[in-house]
């Protein structure tokens, strides 16, 4: 399976902007990403975070703008290849979720929306019940959003239904007074370690894909963010990137043919089954 993504860092609260960005950047790799079967995005590609006084700004735009008609417009440049559109704060009766969505040829395919609300988000958002599965050229692909990685039941919903699991996130490398005791960053080991573990206790790859660079808010600023990876079991992490260029469009090949391996003498997913009959836990 090959799959392209940019680690955008957005605009803070500026829709526009940042609609702009991204087609700019289909526009300009526009064949590139044709050879791939999947597109992602980062979390929070189009605002960054937001807290409750940005937040009323952010709900006027989107009086003015359709944002799943531009994802249907964005994908109708790239028919071929399924763009699963990083997360976006969107409303939905009565509630706002940080919601990802999928499309391909101008079509929604679904939405994932995210779990572990995080900070502002439990002020703005609510969390459902919603996951998703869907199809890519053979390859069953379902989708978790950053902080959604501390919950290993999140990751449990996917046991034996995924062959991938992609992640889009916002995921900072620093800040805390932990960190400021190590020379490197703490919070890069730990998601790099929650990814290898997700992958290996669950048989599935992973895709991380977060944002990368100086990000710039109100409230939020001058952090940068880490890179991105993806876990092959039995691999282990096969693809790392240090890249603080946000603009740049990264490639790569998951054979899972190596996952089925994995599966065949490691069968976590099945174990895991086997002993949730055991009412055990």
């Amino acid at each position: 399976m090959k799959i392209s993504f940019f680690q955008l860092v957005p605009i803070f609260n500026d829709l526009k902007q940042n609609i702009n960005l991204v087609e700019e950047f289909v526009d300009k790799n526009r064949c590139e990403i044709e050879k791939t079967d999947l597109l992602v995005f980062p979390e929070y590609f189009l605002s960054g975070p937001l807290d409750l006084k940005s937040f009323v700004n952010y709900k006027k735009q989107l009086e003015e703008i359709n944002i799943l008609e531009i994802f249907a417009n964005i994908s109708k440049k790239i028919p071929k290849t399924t763009i699963i559109f990083g997360s976006t704060i969107l409303p939905k009766k009565n509630i706002f979720l940080n919601s990802s969505q999928i499309y391909l040829n101008g079509q929604n395919l679904g939405e994932y929306d995210k779990k572990a609300l995080i900070y502002n988000e439990n002020h703005i958002c609510k969390s459902t019940d919603n996951y998703l599965k869907l199809e890519i050229n053979g390859i069953r692909v379902g989708v978790a959003l950053c902080w959604d990685l501390i919950l290993p039941e999140v990751f449990r919903q996917y046991v034996g239904e995924v062959d991938l699991v992609v992640i889009p996130s916002f995921w900072g490398i620093g800040g805390n007074a932990l960190q400021a005791k190590y020379p490197f960053s703490l919070e890069k080991k730990y998601y790099r370690a929650l990814c290898t573990a997700r992958a290996y206790e669950n048989s599935f790859a992973i895709l991380f894909v977060n944002a990368v660079g100086k990000y710039k808010s109100d409230f939020y600023s001058d952090r940068m963010m880490g890179g991105s990876l993806a876990v092959m079991p039995p691999l282990g992490e096969i693809y790392f990137t240090n890249s603080k260029n946000s603009k740049e469009l990264h490639t790569l090949d998951l054979d899972f043919d190596f996952l089925k391996q994995y599966s065949e003498f490691y069968a976590t997913d099945k174990d895991y089954k086997y002993y949730k009959t055991k009412n055990i836990f």
